[in-house]
Order: structure tokens, then C-alpha cells, then sequence
């Protein structure tokens, strides 16, 4: 990336962290960044499409390359853990991408198409987590719950900036994981009495 785009994309985030997207003024990405107000629009066309590119786009891409870097041999808890201790680690850049992503994603953000574009990537991303969670429980409801139960977890470190040890993470999931892998040893009949 060049390094004027690289800057207005710095500041541009922090401000859009900070005051979300209509509280952020385009006039103050250009005093931090040192540039005049055709440059912001020569890179990016608009405030929209600016947001759009250091948040969802920013994202995506983080997501990606953090993906690489987990174990690729581990089993799916082993995974999952080092997934979400692997949130803890990022650098303050990184996680002011995710916290946006992530607000923008929960409708605090105020740019509709980027949080549109956002929730259609998360529902590809609970569909995947979907089918490699079929392999530890039959239950659809409980292959959701691991789901979701991982993605509270990481909400909770970065948008709580919750300082979760290493061994709470591995213990909740651990338990999470017991549970579902125990939900199909119970026969059909005795879980359909317990419904009842």
C-alpha cells in the first residue's frame, strides 16, 4: 500500500472507532494524515467506500491471515482455542480493525452496506463452523452454540478488552466441547423424554 493511503487508512480507522462513521469527519483524517481532501477521494471515491476498505475489507483480510497462522494439524478444539488466544496477541492496529469490524457487524456502525457485507462473510463463517462442528456433536443446535459460544469469547477480548488466561480459555472450551461430544451418546429416547 502506499504510504499516504497507509496513513489516511490509519487515521481514518481510529476516528471511525472512536466516533463511528457519521461522527467521523474526513476534514480531520486529513490533519492527521497530512493530506487535502482530494487525496482521501483519489484513493477511496467516497466516506463510504473509505470506511468500507479499513473496516470490512481490513478485516477479511486480517481474518485471513491470522487463519494461516493457526496450527494446521490440530483437531478442532485445539483450534479453536488457539484461535481465540490468538485474539489476545494482536497488535493494537489489528485490533482496532477487529473491534470495528465487530461494531459495524453488531449495527453500531452507521455504514448499512459494509455491516450488510459483513453479516453475509459471517454467515459463511458460521456455515463452515457448522459443518466442522457436525463432526463432534449430531445436533444442529449444539454445532451453534460452539459456534457462537467461540465468537462471545472473542467479542468478550476485544470489545470488553477482557484479559481471559490461557487456561480459562482452554477450559471453557474444553467443557463446551465435552458437552457436545457427550449430547450424542444420550439414546434418542432419553433425550426426547428429557424434552418433555
Amino acid at each position: 500500500m502506499e504510504p499516504m493511503k497507509e496513513k489516511i487508512a490509519y487515521y481514518s480507522r481510529r476516528l471511525f472507532d472512536k466516533h463511528g462513521f457519521h461522527g467521523a469527519a474526513l476534514r480531520d483524517v486529513c490533519r492527521l494524515s497530512g493530506c487535502k481532501m482530494p487525496t482521501i477521494y483519489y484513493y477511496y471515491g467516497s466516506k463510504e467506500k473509505l470506511f468500507d476498505e479499513v473496516t470490512r475489507v481490513a478485516f477479511e483480510e486480517l481474518e485471513a491471515r491470522l487463519w494461516e497462522q493457526l496450527p494446521k494439524k490440530a483437531g478442532i478444539k485445539e483450534h479453536d482455542i488457539q484461535m481465540v488466544i490468538q485474539k489476545k496477541h494482536l497488535s493494537e492496529d489489528e485490533r482496532t480493525i477487529y473491534r470495528l469490524a465487530q461494531k459495524t457487524w453488531l449495527g453500531f456502525g452507521d455504514c448499512e452496506e459494509s455491516r450488510r457485507k459483513l453479516t453475509e462473510w459471517e454467515e459463511d463463517n458460521l456455515k463452515n463452523s457448522l459443518k466442522k462442528y457436525r463432526s463432534i456433536t449430531s445436533s444442529s443446535m449444539w454445532a451453534k452454540f460452539i459456534a457462537r459460544s467461540v465468537s462471545a469469547m472473542i467479542q468478550r477480548i476485544i470489545l470488553l478488552e477482557e484479559k481471559i488466561p490461557d487456561k480459562e480459555i482452554r477450559e471453557e472450551i474444553g467443557m463446551i466441547f465435552e458437552v457436545a461430544s457427550n449430547f450424542n451418546k444420550i439414546e434418542p429416547k432419553e433425550r426426547h423424554q428429557r424434552k418433555n
